[in-house]
């Protein structure tokens, strides 16, 4: 009698064990995947985050762009500390905070005005492209920007 109740306490025991260890695993299991979740949202939120400043850089530029009317050399004064790394390119370079800073300093993304003027027509034409530095290959948000410049008359004659 006393070695049929020191089993059943054991396999009650050991039932109980097992029920605990799976009900362990389950809310491993369901942590692992929730702790997934954040991350992605967390990450999902980051990106757009970026593609929000990226985004009001890129129209910044296009509207100083027109009210410069594609001087670039205008654009380069306003917007300090820029690079004009070709005749008709001009890049800016941003922090994690999307604040303008030098190249050197810790930028994290660059945005690069194309200026391509057509000097017979008196259309000119940008394209804006705000890149993350640590992925040069693809942009996060690219802009065109085309304007006739319309010819000035004196009033006074």
């Amino acid at each position: 009698r006393k070695d049929s109740e020191l089993i059943m306490k054991h396999s009650r025991s050991s039932l109980f064990l097992m029920e605990m260890i799976i009900a362990i695993l389950f809310f491993s299991l369901a942590s692992a995947v929730c702790i997934q979740l954040f991350a992605k949202s967390h990450l999902l939120s980051t990106q757009t985050v970026n593609k929000n400043h990226a985004g009001i850089w890129a129209q910044n530029l296009a509207e100083s762009y027109l009210a410069a009317e594609g001087d670039l050399g205008a654009m380069h004064d306003l917007f300090s500390p820029s690079q004009q790394t070709e005749e008709d390119t001009m890049t800016l370079y941003f922090d994690s905070q999307s604040n303008l800073c030098s190249p050197g300093d810790s930028a994290g993304f660059s945005a690069e005005l194309t200026h391509t003027p057509d000097p017979g027509t008196g259309i000119m034409e940008a394209q804006i492209s705000i890149i993350e530095i640590s992925s040069p290959d693809s942009p996060i948000y690219t802009l065109s920007v085309m304007h006739h410049a319309a010819e000035r008359k004196d009033l006074h004659e």
